[in-house]
């Protein structure tokens, strides 16, 4: 009898990577995807689950930087993208990632998350209304999360605020153009 390991394939190495990824293992699926790496450089897979746990763990300069990498052998995976727009959210580059987000939803229009994030950019640049549209067509999408059904309730509410601030502003204009003062 063999003690011998079977060989698993690369597909089979990085789909076993994803489940411990998912499972919450992830020094396991790091350690599978570094393997991988060294097995077969540049692997997109691999670069792009390594992206990933280093934007999990904070390191959203590694993150964008394996996360482009992967991208450049496979431009259309959207997930790519879409993981590559939460990193450059997470490092405060709306632009980047407004620009990432819209690429995973252009290659695959039922990509929700990518809504998610394009929501978040609004909501970072205080475009609140855009910030609501987008919640919403990721939830029409299927996105359902009780993240998501926090960010578009606080969407709204800065909408609303926003909308009685300017409202305000016009109050105090036209009464400032009259040369009256409160109380007169």
């Amino acid at each position: 009898m063999s003690t011998e390991l079977p060989t698993l394939s690369i597909a089979e190495s990085m789909a076993m990577a994803w489940r411990h990824h998912a499972a919450g293992t992830l020094h396991d699926a790091g350690m599978i995807s570094a393997r991988v790496l060294k097995l077969q450089p540049g692997n997109p897979d691999a670069l792009h689950l390594l992206g990933v746990l280093a934007y999990q763990a904070g390191d959203q300069d590694r993150a964008v930087q394996l996360i482009s990498e992967a991208i450049r052998t496979h431009k259309t995976f959207a997930p790519m993208h879409g993981n590559l727009a939460l990193a450059k959210l997470a490092k405060g580059d709306l632009n980047g990632a407004a620009a990432s987000a819209r690429k995973a939803f252009e290659l695959k229009p039922s990509y929700a998350d990518a809504h998610r994030v394009l929501g978040l950019v609004h909501q970072g640049k205080g475009r609140f209304e855009e910030a609501v549209q987008e919640f919403e067509r990721a939830r029409a999408l299927g996105l359902d999360t009780a993240d998501l059904q926090n960010h578009l309730a606080k969407a709204r509410e800065q909408l609303k605020s926003s909308e009685q601030s300017k409202a305000s502003v016009a109050r105090n204009r036209r009464t400032a153009g009259t040369g009256l003062r409160k109380g007169d």
